[in-house]
């Protein structure tokens, strides 16, 4: 046989091979992690959803599982990203990007635009989210409860000196300079920004994470917000307990993080501890009985100081990563909750009945929070339909679940005398209209509550054969004692068009 056919043969093998074995050694454990990304790998997609259904996004799903998936895939990322990085500076990992002095950045386009001011609010946005925060405030004040808005900034805004150069700014107000303006000289909110007091810090000590974290401050820089935070809190509680320099000790250390375990960064850091033992300790009933609709970065605390003020706290991992602990020193009970459950909020104040309520977001995540805010229906108010008509045609609605415990019954709904905080969702609809509600109201005696309504129940549209029916879903949290106190509860529901109401719907509480 010739050479040039031998080689040809050989080389047919060798590709066959290289594209072969990535597929015989694909990997088939559901919940693998990535050594080299530090994440749980996609699994396996299942053919039908959660309600039963074809699950439509079956190919998608799968597509992330083979990419995933591929055999010898750490070996290759970790390969590529050594590459990358000596050959040309830059880092694989697509959320992070390398500033000067090996800085690294938490990166997305929309934080790109942010540093670069080409994401500015609208006047309509700004006066959109003003008036949210405002109607926090105004029911805040009228319970007798202090609000604090407290906006972090990014790594990129308090050191803009080592983004890389070749990022230019466009004028010189960013989305966070209007933010303040507006809701500092237009609202009402008690709002600040702690950026003076970390620009100031910063001359004599490093108050962000050059490059372990590439997204947050360090122990140093959120110390200086907690101090600035409490600061404001005293203006509403002048006799509040605060952590002081003095009360930690404060000690430095290296600390090192490897990009898809290939690429170290070292840094110093600064550890701080408690001089003496805390007074506070982690509870994880509070936030069990909640029934969030996301309980990811959530945490309560209790002190063993009783008398102290309660407070209740929607934040992000800036707080919750950093604060929480110095925070629950100076409190009886802290409840933080994540801020995805900002439409929420006036239903945690009657459960947990706090003192002072703060509300905090990093820039990079605040107008999510505004985005979700502004679709509550929380605040509506049902004097506002009390005057519609009745009609008696029964409205279509269910209860699905009851405290996460499915409801086999209609009519009548169980409850433990341990319960503090109820939850209760399910779908309701509009039948004379065939679409869904334009409001839900939960009616417990003479009280109407307005709880989250419009949630996407895609079984509720496909069990109907009607897609307009898919924003159907609700969920209430409602304090369990009133409940048990009136015996019963019901459901109104408004018409589409807001034109009429119906007969309200009413299930009996039996308690076990």
């Amino acid at each position: 046989m010739k050479a040039y056919k031998v080689f040809n043969i050989l080389m047919a093998v060798f590709f066959v091979l290289a594209i072969s074995l990535p597929l015989v050694a694909v990997n088939k454990s559901s919940g693998k992690i990535s050594t080299a990304e530090n994440r749980v790998l996609a699994s396996f997609p299942a053919f039908t959803n959660g309600d039963g259904g074809i699950n439509t996004q079956f190919i998608k799903e799968f597509e992330e599982w083979f990419n995933d998936n591929l055999g010898f895939r750490d070996k290759f990322v970790t390969a590529n990203t050594v590459i990358q990085y000596n050959l040309f500076g830059m880092l694989t990992k697509k959320d992070t990007m390398i500033g000067s002095d090996n800085w690294l950045y938490y990166v997305t386009p929309e934080i790109i635009k942010d540093y670069q001011h080409l994401n500015l609010p609208s006047e309509q946005q700004l006066s959109q989210w003003g008036n949210s925060l405002e109607q926090i405030n105004n029911y805040l004040n009228m319970e007798g409860i202090p609000f604090i808005s407290m906006l972090n900034l990014d790594k990129k805004t308090i050191y803009p000196e080592n983004y890389p150069k070749t990022i230019l700014k466009v004028g010189d107000f960013s989305r966070s300079d209007l933010v303040e303006e507006y809701l500092t000289n237009k609202t009402n909110v008690d709002f600040f920004t702690p950026r003076d007091a970390l620009l100031h810090a910063k001359n004599k000590a490093t108050v962000y994470s050059p490059s372990y974290d590439n997204g947050h401050w360090n122990s140093y820089g959120a110390f200086i917000g907690y101090l600035e935070l409490m600061k404001k809190v005293q203006t509403y509680l002048p006799d509040i307990k605060v952590l002081s320099w003095n009360d930690f000790k404060i000690t430095t250390y290296e600390r090192e993080v490897k990009i898809y375990n290939a690429v170290s960064f070292s840094e110093k850091d600064y550890s701080f501890s408690l001089k003496r033992d805390s007074s506070a300790f982690q509870t994880h009933d509070i936030i069990d009985k909640l029934n969030l609709s996301n309980s990811y970065m959530s945490v309560s605390y209790q002190n063993t100081n009783d008398n102290l003020p309660k407070i209740l706290v929607l934040g992000d991992s800036y707080l919750y990563e950093f604060m929480t602990p110095y925070l629950a020193e100076s409190f009886s009970e802290l409840t933080f909750v994540y801020t995805d459950n900002m439409d929420r909020i006036k239903s945690l104040v009657e459960i947990l009945k706090p003192d002072i309520v703060i509300y905090e977001n990093v820039e990079r995540s605040f107008e999510k929070t505004m985005n979700i805010l502004s679709t509550s229906t929380e605040f509506m108010d049902y004097s506002t339909y009390k005057n519609l008509t009745i009609v008696e045609d029964r409205p279509l609605m269910w209860i699905d679940y009851f405290n996460n415990e499915l409801v086999q019954q209609q009519g009548s709904i169980s409850i433990n005398n341990i319960n503090n905080a109820v939850n209760i969702s399910g779908w309701a609809l509009d039948p004379k209209a065939n679409d869904v509600a334009s409001n839900l109201f939960l009616k417990v005696g003479d009280k109407y509550y307005s709880g989250s309504y419009g949630a996407p129940r895609t079984s509720v549209s496909e069990h109907f054969k009607n897609p307009n029916l898919t924003n159907s879903g609700f969920n209430f949290t409602v304090n369990a004692s009133e409940l048990k106190k009136e015996g019963k509860f019901s459901f109104v529901i408004i018409s589409k068009d807001q034109k009429y109401q119906y007969s309200p719907v009413e299930y009996q509480i039996v308690t076990k």
